[in-house]
């Protein structure tokens, strides 16, 4: 699925077919903002899908950049993070493992998640989002919030 086609789906499901009610940028930035939601519900779960290595070389310094996207560590490492550096508090070589999040998209890119599911879930939050913004029934929202986590964790599972 592209965003576009997200977008698309977002429209008719509230009901804007006619495209009078958001303009793409408001869409894509709810998109954005469901998509990170998810992403973050992921690293909270434990999802091996978000995890990535980082190995720093045995000549390399003992402070470096922080990677993009980084969440947080998986597990405990010698290692200590101060602004946008990971000081190491061993001397290198060290392989370190961490979550991250799945990066903005824009119009003409893909989805993030490889699962159907997840993208589902990213487009029925970004529907959330959308109709809160008209203030409709909270209620119903949180309803749909616990579907939402509970087709995310069986997406993963």
């Amino acid at each position: 699925m592209n965003v576009s086609e997200a977008l698309s789906e977002i429209r008719s499901k509230t009901n804007d077919r006619d495209e009078v009610g958001n303009s793409d940028d408001e869409l894509l930035s709810y998109l954005n903002e469901a998509i990170q939601y998810v992403s973050q519900y992921l690293v909270a779960a434990g999802a091996p899908m978000l995890v990535e290595d980082m190995t720093i070389a045995a000549n390399a310094s003992t402070e470096v950049d922080l990677p993009p996207n980084f969440v947080k560590f998986c597990g405990t490492f010698p290692a200590r993070i101060t602004g946008k550096t990971i000081k190491l508090l061993e001397a290198p070589p060290m392989t370190l493992r961490y979550f991250v999040s799945y990066p903005m998209v824009e119009m003409d890119s893909e989805m993030p998640f490889h699962h159907a599911e997840l993208n589902q879930a990213a487009v029925r939050l970004a529907c959330i989002y959308v109709s809160n913004q008209q203030e409709l029934d909270v209620q119903q929202d949180q309803a749909l919030m616990g579907a939402i986590q509970e087709s995310i964790l069986a997406a993963i599972k």
